[in-house]
């Protein structure tokens, strides 16, 4: 994707609301809107999360004199999820238990405010972590199929790690394969959109230790990646490659997104 046009859809986008209107006006999948937004929030948690923190007994006192979370969440940019556990730890109530079982609580307005936190939060809830690892493995189930289906050999990672194998991509491929001209001998699968900032993180993180063990492979970032990445000598992709999966394309690509 053209960076002027990220920058335009990531300024577009404020809250969930947008998600539906700014895919359209742009002309990308939901799913990409969705997840460039769910992006975006984190990256904004990560820079204000520790100044609200600072503040727990000032935000306990209003909530004490009426405030919901919810609306607390709203009025500072901040995922009802984690509001809630900010509560809960001035509250010294656990996290854990409030939020599997909220119905529990001794307060009943604490324990309808918590379920109604994590049932608008799209992005920090128990549940949104369990949706994303579910899109993780849809986006490998995809992969797996593609392979087989050009008869390439591969080794997953839970059979690497079953060989004791620290550093394991989520695809090994014995036999290295040819990609427009670039030699690939593993397949790592992000089901997020490859922005400078993500990309950087796990080219330090995660693939440049993959080549140094086995050599340059593929990048894929389901829901798109910005033409300015620097590939390193491997090969980055996004779902265009995969043109003969087209239903679970559809599905990852809807997965999770509520309009």
């Amino acid at each position: 994707m053209d960076k002027n046009r990220y920058e335009e859809i990531y300024h577009s986008l404020r809250d969930i609301a947008d998600v539906g209107p700014v895919a359209k006006r742009f002309e990308i999948h939901p799913g990409i809107a969705y997840t460039i937004l769910s992006q975006k929030t984190v990256t904004l948690v990560k820079s204000n999360f520790s100044n609200l923190k600072r503040s727990g007994s000032e935000q306990l006192k209003q909530w004490k004199k009426g405030k919901t979370i919810a609306e607390m969440a709203e009025i500072n940019r901040m995922p009802a999820t984690l509001m809630a556990s900010l509560i809960l730890k001035e509250l010294n109530i656990p996290k854990k238990i409030a939020f599997n079982s909220p119905e529990r609580l001794q307060s009943r307005r604490l324990s309808t405010e918590i379920t109604e936190a994590l049932e608008i939060d799209h992005f920090f809830s128990p549940r949104a972590h369990s949706l994303q690892l579910e899109k993780g493995k849809l986006g490998e189930e995809i992969i797996s199929f593609w392979l087989k289906a050009h008869k390439i050999d591969f080794l997953t990672e839970d059979q690497l790690r079953e060989q004791s194998m620290t550093k394991t991509p989520d695809f090994l491929l014995p036999e290295p394969i040819i990609l427009e001209g670039k030699k690939v001998s593993w397949i790592e699968s992000k089901a997020m959109f490859g922005d400078e900032q993500e990309h950087k993180y796990y080219m330090k993180k995660q693939f440049s230790h993959y080549e140094q063990m086995y050599g340059h492979g593929l990048v894929i970032y389901w829901y798109g990646f910005l033409d300015t990445l620097e590939s390193n000598g491997h090969a980055i992709k996004g779902y265009q490659f995969f043109d003969q999966c087209d239903n679970k394309i559809k599905e990852l690509m809807n997965f999770g997104v509520h309009l």
